[in-house]
Order: structure tokens, then sequence, then C-alpha cells
């Protein structure tokens, strides 16, 4: 299954990319449990994510994507499989056996497409500027995903009306939620129901450089719910979503009209605590120890909800990637 994250250009794509590798490390290394969670990727793709990890651990911000380009980034999840005190004294028929239990873990293959958020259009349009219904070969990969990861720019968020950033934001809310028609219709004209359901994650990327006055202006706490509170999680999220990215909100909810269920999207808060650089002259990364000071909390629910996509996958799509896990 592939995971496709997407935003506009410098919104913290390969910062979020980077952050994720360094709770991937962190997570896995302070499990009580060592089995329950593993992660791997191919030899260039670990010197690729380690490289980005280096520049975080100096306090560096890892380089941005360039428009008209994309890398695609791909590592594998790999979730513990657990068996009831029940299930675990019964013999179990063989075909159980064979399909379930074989492999020790529920495994996802991220491929991650870290594309400008411009080159949306490009998708949609065809040379002469006309949209297009057409979907160029090129993009159906990217289309094919069935986790999509929405990265919101929250330095972008502005309540000054006609202001340059608000013009940004609401142009930004738009390309989102053309990308989410996009997919639902894509997604729609396949016959199978199993085949059409998604899993969305918005990701607010700098949420720190939100201004607390923003925030009381909704009434909300300065201090985000907490991950295990998913009810006060979304209503934090969507009271953000429905005053400054409407079009988007409505977008994903619209999508069961097509037959395509978006389920309930996952909200992740994205946050590096900065200060100033006088030898390079910019905000850069706060140092925690010899670690880059990101919210790790929020990563690390990033990595637990997936578990819970690894259970729910059908047996016919997790045999259909048929990973030859070895740890």
């Amino acid at each position: 299954m592939a995971v496709s994250v997407m935003g506009d250009r410098a919104c913290g794509k390969t910062t979020f990319i980077g952050l994720l590798y360094a709770a991937q490390i962190e997570y896995t290394n302070n499990l009580v449990n060592k089995e329950a969670f593993k992660f791997t990727a191919d030899p260039h793709i670990a010197a690729y994510m380690g490289e980005m990890y280096n520049q975080l651990r100096i306090g560096r911000w890892p380089d941005a994507t360039i428009k008209g380009h994309s890398s695609k980034i791909s590592f594998l999840f790999g979730y513990k499989r657990t068996m009831g005190k029940a299930a675990q004294k019964m013999p179990l028929p063989s075909w159980i056996s064979r399909r379930k239990w074989a492999k020790p873990y529920s495994t996802l293959q991220f491929c991650v497409y870290d594309v400008a958020g411009e080159d949306v259009q490009d998708i949609i349009r065809t040379p002469d500027g006309y949209l297009s219904e057409e979907i160029p070969d090129e993009a159906k990969d990217l289309l094919e995903s069935r986790v999509l990861v929405f990265l919101i720019d929250a330095q972008k968020i502005s309540a000054k009306v006609r202001s340059k950033a608000y013009m940004k934001m609401i142009n930004y809310d738009k390309e989102m939620a053309t990308l989410i028609s996009l997919i639902a219709s894509y997604n729609s004209k396949k016959t199978d129901p199993l085949q059409r359901k998604i899993y969305p994650v918005i990701v607010f990327t700098k949420f720190d450089m939100v201004p607390r006055s923003t925030l009381q202006d909704m009434g909300l706490p300065d201090t985000l719910p907490k991950v295990k509170d998913q009810k006060a999680r979304r209503e934090y999220a969507e009271t953000i979503m429905r005053r400054f990215y409407r079009q988007t909100l409505a977008y994903l909810k619209g999508g069961a009209l097509k037959g395509v269920s978006f389920d309930e999207a996952a909200y992740i808060f994205s946050s590096v605590n900065t200060e100033f650089d006088e030898e390079q002259g910019f905000e850069s990364p706060k140092m925690k120890g010899d670690e880059v000071d990101y919210s790790y909390g929020e990563y690390a629910a990033f990595i637990t909800h997936f578990r819970r996509i690894a259970n729910e996958m059908p047996d016919e799509i997790k045999e259909a990637q048929d990973f030859d896990t070895k740890w």
C-alpha cells in the first residue's frame, strides 16, 4: 500500500519526512516490547533519510524539494501480529495459519511522493491551460495511494482578509480541495468498495508558528488535547479547518457522495522548537541534548495510527503486497 505525502512548496514536507524518520528511530529504540514495531528501507533510501536526520541533529533544516522534482522515498513498517489468549490455545485451520500467521508482522509499504504543490495543477490541466479529465500515467501511482497525508502549513494561517498571507492560505485551500476531488473521482471508478477505502491524515506543519491570539479567537486553548482523546483532537482540528481551510474539510466529507470513503481523518500537529542562528541569520531547529527538540509525541501517534490500518486492511490486499519480511 502506497502512502502519498502532499503539500505546497515550503510547507515543510522534507522536514516532516526527516522528523518522521527521527521518530521511527526513537520509537523503535524506546519500545518496552522490542518486537512490537520495526521498520526498514533499502540502502540508498536509508542513506538519503539518514542524511536528512543528520542535518536535523546538527540544528539545520533538510534541503527543500524543488518544483517539478519528486523524490520517491519508500520504507517498510512492521507491526507485530497478536493473538488473543483463547485463540492461542485453539488449533487453527491450516488456511488461517497460512494466510494470517505464517508471517509474524503486519506490514505497510510506504512510498512517499514528496511532490511540490504547484504540480497538482499540472495533473489536471492540459498544455493549453484547460482543465483535463485525463489522468497522466505518472500521476496514477500517486492517486493509487490508500493513505493520503495532506500537509497544511500552519504558518500560512491568517485572519487578515485580503492580505498576501490570507490569499496564499485560501489559494492553498482551493488546491487541496481540488486534489481531494481528483482522488475521489479517480477512485470512484473502482468497482470493489474495499479498493475505494481511503485513509486520510491531516498534518498541520509548523504549528508552533500559529499565534496564540489566533487560537484564542477561535476559543481554542494553547495546549493540544491529549493524543488518546481522539474526539477532542478532532474537534480542535476541525475548528481550525472550518475557519481557515473550509473547502478542504468540505471535500473530505463530500467524498462519500462518489462512493469513496475517506474514513475519519487522523490529525497530527507537527512543531519544532526553534532559535535564532546568528551564523546562518535565520531560525534553526533548537536542540534538546543531541537531538532536535520537536513534537515527538505527535509523530509517535502517527506511527501508532498505522497499526490500526495494517490490521484493517483486507487479506487480499495484504497478500497482494507479498512482502518478504526478514528482520
